[in-house]
């Protein structure tokens, strides 16, 4: 089987535990303009799911339906009441194998002064290298949050502030971001049994590191060689979120070392909407892989599976939702 033919349509969610939801929902809704789409609880847990929607939009039931998965990804923060306290370390350690979310917008400097503005405590945006202009700053349990501009610094036009964006113009939930030790066993999961299509690949060699970035695309970068600088202005101007692996040179080498990928950091896993949950089943079973006992999932509403990446990241795969 091909990856056209494994099921795959799009990055669903990721799914984040949190520990005060009176805190942290006003912090993603007012600081950052996200939406609650949906609350669902289930015994001792209560799941929120949150996305961007145009402002002035009316809510309906259908906002939160797994079949936008095919033009949308989700945030999901997940309380768990009776659980031990989490343990989110603060970025950068490079032990740490979850590292970040990121939101693109087309006026950096506008949405700096907006967060500064709101109590948020954010770094100087900056140009990094040929790579992006950004900054960075924590939600309230300490998971890093990326800003990305649509355009380089020196490239910059721009553009009045729109008021009724928290952030002073229209954001997308960009990129989701963790680290991986062997890239090739990693690229072969994500490209050859999820069906991403490697993007761009962003060698960094003063720092000695690679990023990658992957999404469940038909599109294709500007440039056939992935390692263009003209194809990275390009990605961040895509409507859609994209898996973005750090890999530190070296690592692959270390017999000794793995990342904490376990829900003591706070990750719960990364989800992908599939159409044919069967098949994925036995694609992985060509690939020696093995999926976990089908379950239904009563806050989806929809039939779950899930598999580990080569680092022990939880990949959740939700099948078609049952009708509500």
């Amino acid at each position: 089987m091909n990856v056209s033919e494994s099921g795959i349509t799009q990055l669903a969610q990721l799914s984040l535990q949190i520990s005060n939801p009176d805190v942290s929902l006003p912090f993603y809704t007012e600081k950052l303009g996200m939406t609650l789409l949906a609350e669902r609880a289930d015994g001792n847990e209560t799941r929120y799911f949150l996305g961007f929607v145009q402002p002035g939009h009316q809510m309906t039931k259908h906002d939160f339906d797994p079949s936008a998965w095919q033009t949308r990804s989700y945030l999901e923060l997940v309380h768990k009441r009776h659980d031990p306290e989490l343990d989110v370390r603060k970025q950068p350690d490079v032990n740490e194998g979850y590292w970040k979310i990121a939101l693109s917008v087309s006026e950096l400097d506008i949405a700096h002064a907006r967060l500064i503005k709101n109590g948020v405590e954010v770094d100087s945006p900056r140009q990094v290298g040929d790579i992006a202009y950004l900054c960075h700053f924590s939600d309230p349990d300490g998971y890093c949050i990326e800003l990305i501009q649509h355009d380089f610094l020196q490239n910059h036009q721009s553009i009045p502030e729109d008021v009724s964006y928290a952030l002073g113009s229209r954001p997308t939930f960009s990129l989701i971001t963790y680290r991986v030790k062997d890239v090739e066993a990693s690229l072969r999961f994500y490209t050859e049994f999820l069906g991403l299509r490697l993007l761009s690949v962003q060698p960094v060699p003063t720092r000695e590191f690679t990023l990658y970035f992957l999404a469940c695309t038909e599109e294709a970068p500007p440039h056939v060689n992935l390692e263009h600088v003209g194809n990275r202005e390009w990605l961040w101007q895509r409507p859609y979120t994209i898996v973005e692996l750090q890999h530190i040179w070296g690592t692959e080498k270390r017999n000794d070392f793995a990342y904490r990928t376990g829900a003591e950091s706070g990750f719960e896993s990364i989800s992908f909407a599939t159409r044919d949950l069967s098949a994925l089943q036995d694609l992985a079973a060509q690939q020696n892989m093995t999926i976990s006992v089908v379950e239904s999932d009563s806050t989806l509403r929809a039939t779950t599976a899930t598999v580990v990446d080569p680092d022990g990241y939880s990949v959740r795969l939700i099948d078609k939702a049952a009708e509500s």
